[in-house]
């Protein structure tokens, strides 16, 4: 990876990213919007690598996807 990627990887983070308060807890804690997120990183990857199989990798990651 190069800087360029690194750059557009912390954006897609920072873009996608919220604080929230979960129950019990007295300081917030940052999430990610994981949808968003995953699909800014697969256009990212996908513009890096034509082969790039989206499908593969969202498995890989456990999301369930339909046939």
């Amino acid at each position: 990876m190069t800087r360029k990627d690194y750059i557009k990887l912390a954006e897609i983070i920072k873009d996608n990213g919220r604080l929230a308060r979960e129950l019990h807890r007295e300081k917030p804690r940052h999430v990610l919007d994981r949808p968003n997120f995953m699909h800014g990183l697969c256009r990212m990857l996908e513009d890096d690598n034509p082969n790039f199989d989206e499908r593969k990798f969202r498995e890989a990651t456990g999301e369930i996807l339909g046939e």
